[in-house]
């Protein structure tokens, strides 16, 4: 009886999805890298796909710039923290964004909004996911 039992949870386990998170890793090392992105905008309701580079931004531990943001060709600053990044409010370029986006292994989750201040057009709320290339 202990055997099947035993199994049974063997075979529950191997269904899980695990990441494995080695919190002495330095964050931003761990996220460095080419992604491949597919964007939603909830604004405009249409898909993009395109490529990022995340980077140490080489001002502190904890931060990094991202490159060809939103497929603009601009580069952004954010935080990392954990598994979490923080975009914060900043205008490069003529457009202002700000989000978060989430590390989930290779993967990165984003949500944000983008105001091109030239066109000075609706702010661009969007939902994207980046793998890492």
């Amino acid at each position: 009886m202990k055997n099947i039992a035993f199994i049974a949870v063997l075979v529950g386990l191997s269904a899980c999805e695990f990441y494995y998170y080695d919190p002495y890793a330095n964050p931003v090392s761990r996220i460095a890298g080419r992604y491949s992105v597919s964007e939603y905008s909830e604004t405009y309701n249409v898909w993009y796909n395109y490529t990022i580079r995340i980077e140490p931004s080489g001002y502190n531990a904890q931060e990094v710039r991202i490159d060809n943001f939103y497929d603009a060709g601009v580069r952004v600053y954010a935080t990392v923290s954990n598994t979490k990044i923080t975009i914060w409010r900043q205008t490069v370029n003529g457009y202002t964004v700000e989000g978060t986006g989430t590390v989930y292994g290779d993967e990165i989750s984003f949500t944000y909004s983008v105001r091109d201040n030239r066109s000075n057009a609706h702010t661009d709320f969007c939902e994207a996911t980046a793998s890492r290339v």
